[in-house]
Parts: structure tokens; C-alpha cells; sequence
């Protein structure tokens, strides 16, 4: 294991639950607890990030939206099966410079907007694909934001969380409270979405996530 994680995970071990450490894993701001943040979601999504991709089954004409794009693992997944838009959405000022230094096709648009309105980025039922890893525990009020992807996806699109609930249950309650399958399913169906759940086991514990799919009816 490199010296950097080996380091992160040991200042993680020692704030994990405080708020400080909770709100940099929301959104990597402060020097040392963005650092830690960002470095251990780099060492631990990348195979999550892949196989959420996969889950989506991406076709090359697809528009994809993915909420909470980090470091850009996932995307660059993404950006192998479509030609056609893609925006990263993305709060962090530091990750976003991560994913300008990409150098991303000109079809991928970084939006630095919160996930919970969208109306000038994206337009209504435009979206065939969301995606979001390790992203839904921090949606708050959660019915906002689902509010607004059911906006934008189109009938009979799909979205899917890709969470690891097991992971985040020290976390501060009053920047991440949804910390169930069950609460986040629950205000999926309420917002009009038909939901579907698998736990994946990619063999590592790092990698054991579950993926919360959820489709927009045709009307």
C-alpha cells in the first residue's frame, strides 16, 4: 500500500465522525482533510466507479449525466461508450480542476452547479443516463435533488447510486444523513421512480457496494 493512503486512512481513523471530516468528503475543501478526502476516494472507487458503469449499459447515443464526479473515474468510463453529451457535475473546486486537467472531449461539460437545481445546464427530459458513486448519502433534502433528476431524464431512462452504506455510518449525521438503502429507495418511489437494488461484491472491501437502480416511467 502507497505511503500517501497509508497516511490518509490513519488521519481518517482519527476524525472519522466529525463534521469537518464529513463535509470534505462531501466536497474536498480544507488543505489536510481535502487531501485525505480525495486521496482515499482515488485509491478506493476506481473499481466501483468501472463496474457502476458497466451497470449502467451506456449505448453510444446516450446522454449521460453523472452528479458527484470527483476526481473523474468514473468519466473516463463513461466517455469510452457515448459520443454524445456528457456532464459532469461537480461542486469541488479542486476536483473540478482534476477533471479540466483530463483534457476531456469537447462532448463532456463540467458544471460546477449543485446537483439540486440544474435548470440552466441541463433542459427537461434530455438525460438517458445519471450516475452517482458514493454521492446519495449527502443529498440534502434528499426529495429536492431526486426532484430534479427526475427532471431531467428522460421516460424510460435509468439512473443508479452506487453506495457503500456500510462505510459511511460514522459519518456526521447533519452533512450526510442518508445512510440507508431504504430511505434513499423510499424517496425514489415517492418522487415516481421504479427502483431496483443488488449488492456487489467486487472482492475486495473497498469494491462490496450496492446499486441502487431507479427508471423513469414512459408516460
Amino acid at each position: 500500500m502507497k505511503l500517501n493512503v497509508v497516511i490518509a486512512r490513519k488521519i481518517f481513523s482519527v476524525f472519522n465522525g466529525s463534521q469537518i471530516m464529513t463535509r470534505n468528503m462531501r466536497e474536498p475543501a480544507t488543505p489536510i482533510f481535502g487531501w485525505v478526502a480525495r486521496t482515499l476516494m482515488q485509491n478506493g472507487n476506481a473499481r466501483v466507479a468501472a463496474s457502476s458503469v458497466q451497470q449502467l449499459h451506456i449505448l453510444k447515443t446516450d446522454s449521460v449525466c453523472e452528479v458527484g464526479a470527483g476526481s473523474g473515474l468514473s468519466l473516463l468510463e463513461i466517455v469510452k461508450y457515448t459520443s454524445k453529451e456528457v456532464y459532469a457535475v461537480e461542486i469541488s473546486k479542486a476536483f473540478r480542476r482534476q477533471l479540466r486537467a483530463l483534457r476531456l472531449a469537447k462532448n463532456v461539460s463540467i458544471i460546477k452547479n449543485d446537483a439540486s437545481n440544474l435548470k440552466n445546464e441541463i433542459s427537461d427530459n434530455t438525460i438517458d443516463k445519471l450516475l452517482g458513486v458514493n454521492l446519495v448519502y449527502f443529498l440534502n433534502p434528499l426529495n429536492i435533488y431526486v426532484d430534479e433528476f427526475y427532471r431531467i431524464l428522460k421516460p424510460g431512462a435509468m439512473g443508479l447510486f452506487a453506495c457503500k452504506f456500510e462505510k459511511i455510518q460514522g459519518f456526521d449525521d447533519t452533512v450526510a444523513p442518508n445512510k440507508s438503502e431504504a430511505l434513499v429507495i423510499a424517496a425514489l418511489v415517492d418522487c415516481g421512480f421504479e427502483t431496483t437494488s443488488e449488492y456487489i461484491d467486487l472482492g475486495d472491501a473497498n469494491s462490496r457496494y450496492t446499486a441502487i437502480k431507479f427508471y423513469k416511467p414512459f408516460d
